[in-house]
């Protein structure tokens, strides 16, 4: 048994300057979720940036996050070069790996995974939460 409750992947890009729907129209592919840039917001990340982002939490089925983390590679993998030059634009791309555990341990990356998201120019990070079985049961 997994020791993983729920997990899923997100591209984020974020901009100071460029817009979701610019972000969207230079990358060809439709955001799941976005926000303007909103400098009353009382959060610094809605203050400060647009952000864009394509996230596998409606579309994946599984409580492995490498397979969120490679469906985030498969949807974006000839995106590298739209991606670079977002980033020579000032945005900031990377994925987080939402994931909440019930214990110890955690995800691993296989070589494959490491050099695709370096050929994406894609950094990673995880947001993991501790949880508890009983608050996921069906």
């Amino acid at each position: 048994m997994t020791c993983i409750l729920e997990t899923f992947a997100t591209l984020r890009i974020f901009s100071g300057d460029l817009s979701p729907e610019a972000i969207e129209e230079k990358l060809g592919v439709k955001a799941t979720s976005s926000h303007n840039r909103d400098p009353k917001s009382r959060y610094r990340s809605h203050r400060d940036s647009n952000r864009w982002s394509w996230c596998t939490e409606q579309s994946v089925d599984s409580l492995d996050t490498l397979c969120h983390i490679n469906r985030v590679i498969e949807e974006f993998n000839d995106k590298a070069l739209e991606l670079e030059a977002l980033r020579s634009m000032g945005c900031t791309t990377d994925i987080c790996s939402y994931m909440v555990t019930t214990g110890q341990g955690g995800p691993q990356l296989n070589l494959q995974t490491m050099r695709s998201l370096c050929c994406l120019g894609l950094t990673i990070w995880w947001d993991v939460y501790k949880g508890e079985e009983e608050d996921y049961k069906t």
